[in-house]
């Protein structure tokens, strides 16, 4: 979640700069209505995943070993948390372009820790789903 925050941070700064979209007649990124969708898009996403993230955080908190039913619940928002953070940042990286690949912007190594964290086992949605099913049908 702290690398998402802090590339949403890093694109939000590029609106706030003088940069233009390349090969646009807008002046600055705020100005145009895609890029704004695309920020928004971006940011929405990854308060999603914070959301859903301290739900499963609160309700394993509660106390106790979750049933099995909502174990695999739990695991599946966890997934699906992961996910949401990972096509933020795909967004994020498209609105800086190529150049948010450079080996000195940080939003480049911020999706890269999003991108491999993302991919651990336990973040992995089809084993999420998969596991999920079997425990919904016995």
């Amino acid at each position: 979640m702290g690398a998402s925050f802090g590339a949403l941070d890093a694109t939000v700064a590029i609106f706030a700069s003088g940069r233009k979209p390349f090969l646009t007649s807008y002046a600055r990124m705020g100005e145009s209505p895609g890029a704004r969708h695309w920020l928004a898009d971006a940011a929405s996403r990854v308060h999603r995943a914070d959301r859903m993230m301290l739900a499963v955080a609160a309700a394993l908190g509660e106390g106790g070993e979750p049933a099995e039913l909502d174990a695999g619940r739990l695991q599946l928002d966890l997934s699906r948390s992961a996910q949401d953070c990972r096509s933020a940042l795909d967004r994020m990286l498209d609105l800086h372009g190529a150049s948010g690949f450079r080996m000195t912007s940080p939003v480049q190594r911020l999706w890269r820790d999003v991108s491999v964290g993302s991919r651990h086992p336990f973040l992995t949605e089809y084993l999420a789903i998969e596991a999920h099913g079997r425990v919904l049908t016995g």
